[in-house]
């Protein structure tokens, strides 16, 4: 679909300010083009105050899109035209890029104005839409109402580009009413959307409102129970916490997540007396929680990216392999006249090895960097092909999750039982590399049926270039 958009705020020093304004580490103005381009927009004409700064991040200049900035009153080059579907947002609205991409998903079809309109959530001045039925035709309602409503409009509107809606720079209309006359015969009709995916920002108060709403949305599908039910109620007020220092989400990794898992493996060498042990399940525990916030920022600063997937999946697995060579050592130490328990540490390495191995095999075939990825292929396959045995490890597989090894390590190194972590450990990594040596023949031929998932030149070059990209 050729999508193009339309990003407005209003003509007055409010929204130059409403543009400034930065909540998530981002200005709006810049969330609201990378949102944009996320939902699929390729072409964005963006419409501002005079005097606003128009200049925008590394991430956000390489983008796969066409983007002009043009202050009110000032003709821009960028036009639009028929046939072309144009997504026309409201500056002062921030939106979860999933609620633009549903909102475009079927286009405009034969109706050339589509309304997205959702519950209100928030107790204050919002735009109300609605579609009246005329003699002469459906006609756009429009009109700021105070809170509270039921249901309003989410700022966000698809058009047909024959409404010409570039010329809205020169028009000397705000967008509502220029909306309202040029929709004029047009056929209209609404789209619900979700109250939970967006938010009106107009002082600090909405502003954290609408930050808010974007961390609700960083928890992962594939992510484990202990990671949604506990870790993310820790690494969320620290995600928000470091935010907004301008931290990137490659920092948060190297100064958080692998020093304190590469601690914890130093102190897990040497378990006596009983405080080195305590403290090292506490910093691996620490460290599964801060492993979550490197992505959450990536994701609410909309800078997600294949290189930085691989770099939070390569560092992790450093901070695994030194706790696992650390756990040998202690053996060592704890058990020295009893070699099997040495063996079954170095079978655990190699099956960990071998099972990582084949991972990333499947990442790389797939074109992606993470390899919770493998998870996902794992859930996808049809039933009819899924044995007894495979379905056992599909539904228990959240044990092999780093949440849950962290979890349990934290808990039997508080009640000082070091054989048991370590007894856990190897048998975990057995069944781990059971379950990945099953299905893997199984996952790629399936990926290999239903297509490529490989990214884009242009997403790879991209990824790869911008510094504070995830």
């Amino acid at each position: 679909m050729n999508l193009a958009g339309l990003l407005v705020f209003d003509d007055s020093d409010d929204g130059r300010q409403i543009a400034e304004r930065s909540f998530g580490g981002l200005r709006l103005l810049e969330r609201g083009i990378r949102t944009m381009a996320r939902a699929g927009v390729r072409r964005l004409l963006v419409v501002t105050a005079p005097g606003t700064r128009t200049t925008v991040g590394k991430v956000t200049d390489r983008l796969d899109l066409e983007l002009e900035f043009v202050e009110w009153g000032t003709k821009p080059h960028m036009r639009f035209g028929a046939g072309e579907d144009v997504l026309c947002l409201f500056g002062d609205h921030a939106h979860h890029h999933t609620s633009l991409s549903d909102l475009v998903a079927d286009g405009t079809g034969a109706d050339e104005v589509v309304i997205q309109v959702a519950p209100a959530s928030q107790q204050i001045e919002l735009l109300v839409a609605q579609v009246s039925d005329l003699d002469a035709g459906h006609q756009m309602q429009l009109a700021w109402a105070p809170g509270p409503v039921e249901e309003a409009s989410t700022g966000a509107f698809l058009v047909d580009g024959a409404l010409t809606p570039h010329e809205i720079s020169t028009s000397g209309a705000p967008l509502i009413d220029f909306l309202r006359v040029r929709s004029a015969g047009w056929a209209l009709r609404t789209k619900a959307g979700e109250a939970h995916l967006w938010r009106r920002v107009i002082d600090r108060r909405t502003a954290r409102a609408a930050r808010a709403m974007l961390f609700g949305q960083v928890t992962k599908a594939t992510s484990g129970p202990i990671s949604r039910h506990l870790n993310a109620r820790m690494s969320i007020p620290i995600s928000k916490l470091l935010i907004e220092t301008g931290i990137s989400p490659h920092m948060v990794t190297v100064l958080f997540v692998m020093s304190t898992g590469l601690t914890a493996a130093y102190l897990m060498s040497h378990p006596m007396p009983h405080w080195r042990l305590a403290l090292a399940g506490f910093l691996w525990q620490m460290a599964a929680v801060l492993d979550r916030c490197d992505g959450e920022i990536a994701r609410v600063r909309l800078c997600e990216s294949q290189f930085g997937a691989w770099f939070d999946t390569v560092t992790d697995n450093i901070a695994y392999l030194s706790a696992y060579v650390a756990f040998l050592v202690a053996v060592t130490k704890l058990h020295p006249d009893q070699p099997l328990f040495l063996y079954a540490g170095y079978s655990a390495i190699l099956a960990m090895l071998l099972s990582l191995g084949i991972m990333y095999h499947y990442a790389l075939k797939t074109g992606n960097g993470s390899l919770q990825k493998y998870l996902v292929g794992y859930a996808a396959l049809p039933p009819e092909q899924k044995g007894v045995l495979y379905r056992l490890l599909e539904r228990y597989s959240f044990v092999a999750k780093r949440d849950f090894f962290a979890f349990v390590h934290f808990v039997f190194a508080i009640l000082n039982q070091f054989d048991m972590i370590y007894l856990y450990t190897v048998g975990g990594l057995h069944l781990m590399t059971l379950g990945v040596v099953i299905s893997q023949r199984k996952m790629l031929t399936h990926h290999a049926e239903n297509g490529s998932m490989e990214p884009s030149p242009r997403q790879s070059a991209t990824g790869a270039a911008a510094q504070d990209s995830r």
